[in-house]
């Protein structure tokens, strides 16, 4: 009977011991409270979502999927949207700047998604060494600290004028804006490695969104009239020009009532013209 008792209390106390053998139990619902708070927490954050700063890809479209990779497993809706064209890629370089495709992004992700990134330097394949991303992502965080790209997709053209050795892959390359007197911008660079390899040139970019020009055609970022045609059937749609292009040109559109994008041909001034198969 003693020994009885003594299980079920503390020695010389007499305070029953089932009040002491609760501790576990407790702590251990408080650990699974927390692990589901923190669980709970993270997935009120949403999917993260990561812009690669450098991509090299072959001339024609581009798709979402190539700028962009989320964390974990994609869902299948996300699936198909980062299938989408998101520019054409020609003999130019592309700065294309997250601020393009964010809604397009927060329509399928959720808008509690975490974007980690600002651009994307499309370089197409073949025509630039690889060597040369470490200049040209640097020049993509200037061009876009001067406030001389926005929103849109810019073409950059890149005129390289003296390698000393090979190119540098480490640095701070300097930079200065020279704007033309038709409405472009060039900016000069020059770059000196570590290993005392140098190089030096300039590239033109085309006027900033908002600047005075021609109507003809479509400029990068601006609103344009989707005419659709599938046989007899035409629909006209707003949407919005992922890119500049002249008339007659191919361009990528984005068109926002059915979060999406296509690639059309210009046919006036700010109207793409998009054939349905």
């Amino acid at each position: 009977m003693r020994r009885a008792l003594r299980r079920f209390e503390h020695r010389g106390t007499g305070v029953p011991v089932r009040r002491v053998r609760r501790t576990p139990r407790i702590c251990s619902l408080l650990l699974i409270g927390l692990a589901l708070f923190i669980a709970g927490a993270a997935e009120a954050q949403g999917t993260t979502l990561y812009v690669n700063r450098f991509v090299s890809a072959d001339p024609g479209d581009i798709n979402l999927g190539d700028l962009v990779h989320a964390a974990g497993e994609t869902p299948a809706a996300a699936r198909e949207a980062l299938a989408r064209s998101i520019a054409v890629v020609g003999d130019k370089v592309l700065l294309i700047p997250a601020a393009l495709y964010r809604e397009q992004l927060e329509a399928v992700f959720g808008r509690d998604s975490i974007i980690v990134g600002s651009r994307t330097v499309v370089v197409p394949r073949g025509v630039l060494p690889e060597e040369e991303t470490y200049l040209l992502t640097r020049l993509g965080d200037f061009l876009s600290g001067q406030g001389l790209v926005g929103a849109a997709c810019t073409e950059l053209s890149l005129a390289q004028n003296q390698v000393k050795g090979s190119l540098p892959t480490d640095g701070n390359p300097l930079f200065q804006v020279v704007k033309t007197a038709n409405g472009s911008v060039e900016v000069s660079y020059s770059l000196t490695g570590s290993g005392g390899s140098s190089t030096s040139g300039r590239v033109s970019l085309s006027a900033p969104a908002g600047a005075s020009g021609s109507t003809d055609g479509v400029r990068s970022g601006a609103p344009v009239e989707v005419i659709f045609r599938k046989g007899p059937i035409t629909i006209q749609m707003p949407g919005k020009a992922m890119a500049t292009a002249a008339m007659g040109g191919k361009v990528g559109v984005y068109v926002a009532d059915s979060q999406r994008s296509f690639i059309g041909r210009v046919v006036d001034a700010k109207v793409v013209e998009v054939e349905l198969p």
